[in-house]
C-alpha cells in the first residue's frame, strides 16, 4: 500500500470534510469496511429521491453491520465525502448526476476504482469488486 499520510490529494480532501476529527487513518478504515462490505454482498444502496428531470438522484450507501445482539447500519459520508460527492441537503445522502445507465453500478464502479488508484485494493480485486452493484432499496 502507498504510504497515504504523505499523499497530498488525499490530505486536501479530507480537509475538505470539514471534519477536524476525520484522517487517513479513518479514512483507510472506512475504505476497508468498504470494500470488505462490497465483498460480502452486504452494501445497501438507498435512492432517497430523484429529479424531476431524471438527470440527478440522492443516493445513500450503506452496510449491514452484525453487532453482540442487533444489526446496525454503517453509513460511508465521509468516504465519499473524501472521494469527492458532493452531499445533498438535509440528508446523508449524496447527489449523483447522470441518465441512460445504472447509476448505482457506475457509483461502486468509480469508488472502487478510487480506492485501487489509492493503493487499498489490488487490480485483481478491483476488477472483480468493481462489477458488483449494491442492493438497491
Amino acid at each position: 500500500m502507498k504510504n497515504l499520510a504523505e499523499n497530498k490529494e488525499l490530505l486536501k480532501a479530507i480537509a475538505g470534510t470539514n471534519n477536524e476529527y476525520y484522517n487517513v487513518e479513518d479514512f483507510i478504515s472506512d475504505a476497508k469496511k468498504y470494500i470488505k462490505a462490497i465483498k460480502e454482498g452486504r452494501m445497501i444502496c438507498i435512492i432517497e429521491s430523484v429529479s424531476s428531470s431524471g438527470m440527478s438522484r440522492v443516493l445513500k450507501f450503506n452496510s449491514c453491520e452484525k453487532g453482540t445482539k442487533t444489526f446496525s447500519y454503517r453509513s460511508y459520508s465521509l468516504l465519499f465525502k473524501t472521494l469527492g460527492y458532493k452531499q445533498a441537503r438535509n440528508s446523508w445522502g449524496f447527489t449523483i448526476s447522470g441518465c441512460g445507465m445504472d447509476m448505482i453500478f457506475h457509483t461502486n464502479y468509480t469508488i472502487i476504482h478510487q480506492l485501487h488508484k489509492y493503493g487499498l485494493l489490488n487490480k485483481k480485486d478491483c476488477d472483480k469488486l468493481a462489477q458488483m452493484t449494491p442492493t438497491c432499496l
